[in-house]
C-alpha cells in the first residue's frame, strides 16, 4: 500500500480562523500568529487542501495564542454539518442513526484528520472508538504533540456527537464520552454544553444506548441521499489518488481560466519542469492519465456552472467541447446520466430538502 501524504480540507482552515476570533482576539492577529498565508483564506481556494504538516504548524501556533482555552472543544461545537461539504449532506439526507454510522466509518478519515473510527456493541451500547492515523511531526517536541493530539480528538468527539443529536428531532439517550487525558480547567466553561465526559480513560470513546441507532433524522431524503453519495464517492476517490504526489502536483496546475480553459498537457509538463514523456509515464505508475485528471477537473467546474444556474449550451462552450453532444457524452461517462436528467434530479433533490426544512421551521 503506498504511502499516504495526508491533507485537510480548507473549509477547517477557515473555521480554525474564526474559532479563535470567538475568543476576542482579532483575525489579523490569528493570521500573523499562526502565519497563515492569505491566499489560503480566500474563496478562489475553498475547494483547495493543505499539507498535514502546515496544518498542524498553524494549530499548534494557535494553541499558543490561546492556551488553555478549550480551542478544541470550540471548535468540535463549531463543526456544523455544513463545513464537512459533501459529507454533511450524505449524512443528514440519510435515514436513521445507524445508517448514518455506517456511512460515517467508511468516509469519515476522508475529511477528519485521518483518524480511524471503530464502531463497537457492547452491553446494549454503541461504543464509537476514536484511533489517529496519522503521525506528528518530527519536529514537534512531546508536550506539543500530546497538545495537538488533545485538539484533534477533542474536537472529533464533540463535532461527532454534537452533530448527531442535531439531525435527529429525538434525544440520544446514554451519552458517555471517555478521553484519555487529564480534566483541563477550561472544561468547567464547556461543562453545561456536552454530554458527561469521564476522563484518564483507556480509549477516546463516544457511547450511548443501542435503541437510539432506529432513531429516523429529521432531513431524511432518498434522492438527495443519492446524489449525495455520487459527490462523496467522487470526492473520495479524487483525495484518494491526490495521496500520489505526481497526481497532487498536476491537479494544483489544471486551473481553469476563462477565456482560455485549462491547460494542456504541453502546458503542464512545462510548468513542472518535466518533458511530457516523463510526466506520462509517472501518472501511468500512479494508476492514472492527464486526460483523467483533466476530465476530473472539467466534471468538478461542470457541477459549479450547474449550480450558478448556467444552461447546457453555456456550460458545453465554457469547458471547451465542440459540440453539446459531445459535452452530453462526456457528462454521461462522468455521471451515467445526460446532463438534463442530472440537472433535474439535483433540483427535486435540493426542492425535497427546502421543504422539509420548511416544514420543520413550521413546526417550531
Amino acid at each position: 500500500m503506498k504511502k499516504q501524504m495526508l491533507n485537510i480540507h480548507n473549509d477547517y482552515l477557515k473555521l480554525l480562523v474564526d474559532t479563535a476570533t470567538t475568543f476576542g482576539v482579532p483575525k489579523g492577529e490569528v493570521i500573523r500568529a499562526c502565519q497563515i498565508p492569505l491566499s489560503l483564506l480566500t474563496d478562489n481556494n475553498s475547494n483547495e487542501r493543505i499539507s498535514f504538516n502546515q496544518w498542524t504548524d498553524i494549530v499548534i501556533r494557535l494553541l499558543a495564542l490561546l492556551p488553555n482555552k478549550g480551542v478544541g472543544y470550540q471548535f468540535g461545537l463549531n463543526c456544523k454539518l455544513t463545513v464537512h461539504g459533501s459529507l454533511g449532506f450524505l449524512l443528514i439526507s440519510n435515514s436513521t442513526i445507524g445508517k448514518v454510522l455506517v456511512d460515517l466509518q467508511k468516509y469519515y478519515s476522508m475529511r477528519i484528520h485521518k483518524m480511524d473510527l471503530s464502531i463497537l456493541n457492547k452491553n446494549n451500547k454503541i461504543i464509537l472508538r476514536l484511533n489517529p492515523l496519522y503521525q506528528l511531526p518530527a519536529h514537534l517536541n512531546e508536550s506539543d504533540k500530546n497538545i495537538i493530539n488533545r485538539f484533534f480528538i477533542e474536537s472529533a468527539l464533540i463535532d461527532i456527537i454534537t452533530n448527531l443529536q442535531m439531525i435527529t428531532n429525538f434525544n440520544i439517550t446514554g451519552i458517555n464520552i471517555h478521553a484519555a487525558w487529564d480534566k483541563e480547567d477550561y472544561h468547567a466553561l464547556y461543562e453545561k454544553r456536552l454530554p458527561i465526559i469521564h476522563f484518564n480513560q483507556d480509549h477516546n470513546q463516544i457511547s450511548f444506548d443501542l435503541k437510539c441507532l432506529d432513531l429516523p433524522l429529521t432531513f431524511s431524503s432518498t434522492s438527495a441521499y443519492t446524489l449525495a453519495m455520487e459527490m462523496v464517492n467522487k470526492e473520495f476517490l479524487f483525495y484518494q489518488d491526490q495521496d500520489n504526489k505526481i497526481i497532487l502536483k498536476v491537479n494544483q496546475q489544471l486551473k481553469f481560466t476563462p477565456g482560455i480553459g485549462f491547460p494542456s498537457l504541453t502546458e503542464v509538463s512545462h510548468k513542472l519542469k518535466l518533458s511530457e514523456r516523463t510526466l506520462k509515464r509517472e501518472l501511468s505508475l500512479a494508476n492514472t492519465t492527464f486526460s483523467a485528471l483533466l476530465q476530473s477537473r472539467k466534471f468538478e467546474l461542470a457541477k459549479k456552472l450547474i449550480d450558478s444556474n448556467r444552461n447546457i449550451q453555456e456550460i458545453s462552450d465554457l469547458l471547451g467541447y465542440s459540440h453539446i453532444s459531445a459535452f452530453s457524452r462526456a457528462f454521461f461517462g462522468w455521471t451515467g446520466k445526460k446532463p438534463s436528467d442530472y440537472i433535474r434530479e439535483q433540483r427535486v433533490a435540493i426542492k425535497s430538502f427546502y421543504i422539509q426544512q420548511s416544514k420543520k421551521i413550521y413546526k417550531e
